[in-house]
């Protein structure tokens, strides 16, 4: 039954790594293990890996083990490094390029309904037509702004950060 007992609490540090196992004493003083709290006098065993770390989210520190601040440490080629180097290399002029675009296909839209004015016809038809171009025209100039807007607003945000790590480095 010991055996048993044992055989079981080893494949559950395998399996389980962070699991607690409690350590009952049963009433013939026999040593009892079981995974729910004892339901007379026992002791709580937090069961680890051989190395003694348990994966983060399954650690919880008892009241008699204090938890321990894990460092942020980041190596040679981190995080940090690593969007710094996707901004130098790529993010900046992927948004710099989306903004040009984005200028670009709003002044070829403003173009193409100012070449429709020079089709209207002379009469009150033509007017009402001129009217609506011209409309279209000042909510395409307004989308056009408001999307800029945006879009420059992020690659701003994209150059502040790109600053912010070159100065941590």
């Amino acid at each position: 039954m010991i055996r048993a007992s044992a055989l079981c609490v080893a494949l559950l540090t395998v399996a389980m790594p962070g699991w607690a196992i409690n350590k009952c004493v049963g009433s013939d003083g026999r040593a009892v293990f079981q995974d729910s709290p004892c339901a007379g006098k026992g002791e709580k065993i937090d069961v680890r890996p051989a190395s003694g770390n348990a994966p983060a989210a399954l650690a919880q520190p008892t009241s008699a083990q204090p938890a321990r601040p894990t460092p942020a440490k980041e190596g040679a080629f981190g995080e940090s490094w690593q969007r710094r180097t996707y901004l130098e290399n790529r993010g900046i002029a992927d948004a710099r390029g989306a903004l040009q675009a984005h200028k670009m296909q709003c002044d070829a839209r403003q173009r193409e309904l100012s070449a429709q004015k020079g089709q209207a016809s002379n009469n009150l038809a033509g007017a009402t037509w001129l009217q609506a171009i011209a409309t279209e025209m000042q909510a395409a100039a307004t989308l056009c702004d408001s999307k800029q807007r945006d879009l420059q607003a992020q690659l701003d945000g994209l150059e502040k950060e790109l600053r912010e790590l070159q100065a941590k480095q």
